[in-house]
């Protein structure tokens, strides 16, 4: 048991005490996410691959990336701190 921040109490599940239609479910988001988080990497590198072919960012850059209310944002990192764009940027090709 562990609490949060914002005050919820969390209790750890025993997965093995799942049953039927909801241990299939709990699998099929397991595979879900993993392919989500597999497509996203690679949606990733794409992006620096080709935002370092038109030049946008060095080759010792990189970007860092933001989802938020659907909505895709980046941000070029260097190892150092970033800060908020002011105004409204956007990034394109």
């Amino acid at each position: 048991m562990a609490t949060s921040d914002d005050g919820l109490v969390w209790y750890p599940v025993d997965e093995t005490s799942l049953k039927g239609e909801t241990m299939k479910r709990l699998g099929a988001l397991r595979k879900a996410q993993k392919a989500s988080t597999e497509a996203k990497a690679a949606f990733e590198e794409s992006f620096i691959a080709d935002a370092r072919k038109a030049d946008m960012i060095t080759p010792d850059a990189s970007l860092a990336f933001g989802y938020r209310f659907g909505k895709l944002a980046v941000a070029k990192t260097t190892g150092t701190k970033t800060k908020a764009a002011s105004g409204k940027p956007k990034f394109s090709f």
